[in-house]
């Protein structure tokens, strides 16, 4: 009787010890430190994660069990790359990394959203370094620059390297991708094109009542260019879905009030409104559940409509009206 290995199996049965071994209980991080286990060429590399529920050691075998076991993992798991400070060389390089057939592989992308460095918009249209620019990029273009004169103000300075990263997972002939974009944690109150209430005043912990906000500044503003240019590149490097279905989906925290008072307004400003949930908090006190009337956050999932006018450039900072710094 000859004896039977593994790839003698019948696929099902090989799929289930793949997603068995492979398949991640929780969504598995990439570090930026130790970002790759060694493990020799693109098809075998994978993130190095304190995960204990799966075993890469698949990965290293023959090239045909090697192939169907990437398919498995890099199709099944959510990978979360939140790196360092506005790094987005990181997910550019574990992009490259793993390889283009396991970038079509992948299924969930998680990725952090930096709130992007500010530049100062001159009345000429031209843009001068702000703190911590050492590269004023000018108006993408993409975006129809403002009429002059330019109103002046702090701009949006957008990183060149988003668009690679949009390209890379844009490649055609890849699975159904849901590119998740996350604002936070600590860029709460951020919806992009909106601006946030701020933060409470001070002298009102645990009281239960809520004090005027204080208004955000600038460098906790994020504008649309972001948002619609990402929108714009998705489209043009997937032909609209035609060469690989890539869903953007935004996440965010905010607070509650402030939501409902601008949730037309983030509506009219194309986002669509996917998921909304309530997230009740408490002011620290000596009781385990908080003092009455604590306010709450809701947590929200945006996707950005399609494009169908001539994108322009978002106003500066300070010219979207006081209705919407307000609650």
């Amino acid at each position: 009787m000859p004896q039977l290995d593994f790839l003698g199996l019948p696929w099902d049965i090989r799929l289930m010890v793949y997603s068995t071994l492979l398949v991640s209980s929780s969504p598995i991080d990439v570090w930026p430190a130790t970002m790759l286990c060694g493990l020799g060429s693109p098809a075998q590399s994978v993130p190095h994660s304190m995960i204990w529920d799966v075993s890469l050691g698949l990965l290293r075998c023959n090239s045909t069990i090697a192939s169907e076991a990437a398919a498995v993992f890099y199709g099944n798991n959510t990978f979360c790359i939140h790196g360092d400070d506005r790094d987005y060389g990181l997910v550019i390089h574990w992009l490259k990394q793993i390889g283009v057939q396991n970038r079509r592989f992948l299924r969930r992308l998680e990725m952090r959203i930096w709130m992007p460095l500010k530049a100062w918009q001159q009345i000429d249209g031209s843009r001068t370094d702000g703190v911590g620019v050492k590269h004023a990029f000018p108006c993408h273009p993409h975006l129809l620059a403002p009429s002059m004169p330019c109103p002046e103000g702090a701009v949006d300075v957008i990183d060149p390297l988003v668009e690679d990263i949009i390209a890379l997972v844009s490649e055609p002939g890849g699975r159904k991708l849901k590119l998740f974009l996350k604002l936070g944690p600590t860029d709460f109150n951020i919806v992009p094109g909106v601006i946030g209430p701020g933060q409470l005043g001070p002298g009102e912990i645990g009281t239960g009542r809520v004090r005027p906000r204080i208004i955000q500044g600038p460098e906790a503003w994020l504008s649309m260019d972001l948002p619609n240019l990402i929108e714009k590149w998705r489209a043009e490097y997937t032909l609209d879905g035609r060469l690989r279905h890539v869903n953007i989906l935004w996440t965010t925290k905010t607070d509650r009030t402030f939501f409902l008072g601008e949730k037309d307004f983030i509506e009219h400003l194309g986002w669509q409104i996917l998921e909304e949930q309530e997230d009740k908090w408490y002011w620290p006190t000596d009781t385990p559940t908080g003092c009455p009337g604590a306010p709450s956050n809701v947590s929200l999932v945006l996707k950005r409509r399609k494009l169908t006018t001539t994108l322009a450039a978002d106003n500066p900072f300070g010219f979207h009206g006081l209705r919407h710094i307000q609650i």
